[in-house]
């Protein structure tokens, strides 16, 4: 069953209390006849009076359920406002508002529908955009992975080196752990690169790397440096322990080397081998590997074959 509209209410808001006063005044004249002139008066005082707060009170009652659907009308608009779509009119009060309400909930329900929509391809875009992410940053890991690597021998490049030994300097500032670095070159290997060939010489370079890498603890970085020459970082290792893995380096290429040695060639490769310790030999990188150069040049320059750390100066 359909409610009155607010048109109907106030039309009974208005003719019925008429209709009760006019029905009161006719009781009221058949019933006067019988009274004295001055309880006429007062009788229709009191007659005129009742109507008045029927009628008010019927207006009151009529305005009080309109003023009420109105209210819970724009609370529901003002929620929807401030983006709380799940609220809707509660469809009670009279006809124009309740129709004014249906529409409206309506458009919550489209409003919602959209957000959730919304919510969904927001989702879609951020697993999209995570997986694509993910996919970068693995091929910014490849790429630098590349960029640091040797491809022949596939040790670590000089340019890892150099940021590693850097990182390592400010690690041992900090906490007072000593370091070493360990220049390594091959002994006789133009020649041996000569009579046998390039790829004979690559794959010496290949038996090298794989020696070092092998030899080498899980802390140490084992680099090409360029060429023929090589570098060991040791972090951890005072001098004592330098030369003494500088030595460990040295022999097992020398066993490496004997395994591709050339047939009815009197060319035997080795290796020699220079070592510089932080902060004795140096303050930066830069000068540590020069001093282990220095070391190293002076090795080859007198018999080749040995480690050497120069004297302090």
């Amino acid at each position: 069953m359909s409610r009155p509209s607010i048109r109907c209410r106030v039309l009974f808001a208005t003719v019925v209390p008429v209709l009760i006063a006019g029905a009161a005044g006719a009781a009221a004249l058949l019933w006067l006849e019988r009274v004295p002139l001055a309880g006429k008066a007062v009788v229709a005082v009191a007659i005129v009076a009742a109507a008045a707060v029927v009628a008010g009170l019927l207006a009151l009652l009529a305005a009080r359920a309109t003023l009420g659907a109105l209210d819970e009308l724009a609370d529901t608009v003002a929620r929807l406002g401030r983006g709380e779509l799940e609220a809707r009119y509660p469809m009670r009060g009279p006809g124009e508002v309740d129709r004014l309400g249906h529409h409206i909930n309506l458009m919550a329900d489209q409003l919602e529908a959209a957000r959730s929509e919304l919510d969904r391809e927001k989702a879609d875009l951020r697993k999209r955009v995570t997986g694509q992410t993910r996919d970068l940053q693995q091929a910014n890991r490849l790429l630098m992975d590349i960029a640091n690597r040797d491809v022949l021998t596939g040790l670590a490049n000089r340019r890892r080196l150099e940021l590693e030994l850097e990182r390592h300097i400010t690690l041992s500032k900090r906490t007072g752990v000593a370091l070493a670095v360990v220049m390594i070159d091959l002994d006789k290997f133009k020649q041996y690169n000569d009579a046998a060939g390039h790829l004979a010489g690559d794959t010496l370079l290949q038996a090298v790397a794989s020696t070092l890498r092998t030899r080498a603890r899980a802390t140490d970085l084992a680099v090409r440096w360029g060429g023929d020459e090589f570098c060991i970082l040791v972090p951890g290792t005072g001098p004592e322990g330098a030369l003494t893995a500088a030595e460990g380096f040295v022999r097992a290429i020398r066993e490496a080397a004997a395994e591709l040695q050339l047939p009815d060639s009197d060319v035997v490769v080795g290796a020699s081998a220079g070592v510089a310790c932080y902060p004795g030999d140096g303050e930066d990188g830069t000068e540590l590997i020069a001093r282990a150069d220095e070391a190293l040049y002076q090795v080859k320059a007198t018999g080749r074959g040995r480690v050497l750390r120069l004297p302090r100066i």
